[in-house]
């Protein structure tokens, strides 16, 4: 069997090439325009819909709260095709970790949000309710934004996504929270 070269290739060279060529590719990355701040808004409205139709407790509740899913899921997708569109790439990580909010910070800041905003809804304080909502997005936001920063910095350290098992698992979770949530009232 012939070589084709008379030196073997030097490993250490390569792995070397290969990260500056990974730092490069990852320091080119850029999040689309409103990022952050759209996500935000979107899950300020997903958890204030949901806070008033738990409150609620009513078909029209329902339909605000099923209706209040339907922004996150439009920004989601709009943000996620822009971002491929932008960079031409796919990150592991960044559609569950930075976009659904599977990363520790994102589920603390929603839930803590969702929590507060209901409570407030049930004890007809909306507009406690409301701030609650919009601080539980602005964490959230801020969330994606300090995995976008700690995946820069550490690209294989930060890109392991969740698999699809684990975000049905976490779905279910919630649909169960949320039957409790609406029987112990």
């Amino acid at each position: 069997m012939a070589s084709t070269s008379a030196f073997p290739s030097d490993p250490s060279g390569e792995l070397a090439a290969a990260e500056v060529a990974r730092q490069r590719l990852t320091g080119g990355l850029r999040l689309p325009s409103w990022f952050h701040t759209s996500l935000g808004v979107a899950v300020t409205i997903q958890i204030g819909a949901a806070a008033y139709g738990i409150a609620e407790q009513t078909g029209r509740g329902i339909a605000v709260a099923v209706a209040g899913c339907l922004p996150f899921v439009l920004v989601a997708w709009v943000q996620v095709a822009r971002f491929r569109r932008l960079n031409g790439v796919r990150v592991d990580g960044f559609v569950s970790r930075a976009v659904l909010g599977t990363s520790t910070w994102a589920v603390l800041a929603e839930g803590a949000g969702l929590a507060g905003a209901v409570w407030a809804a049930m004890e007809d304080q909306a507009g406690l309710a409301g701030a609650v909502a919009v601080a539980g997005g602005a964490g959230y936001a801020a969330a994606a934004r300090l995995w976008w920063r700690a995946y820069q910095r550490d690209p294989a350290g930060h890109a392991r996504a969740e698999s699809p098992a684990t975000l049905v698992g976490y779905g279910l979770v919630a649909v169960v929270a949320l039957v409790l949530l609406v029987t112990l009232r």
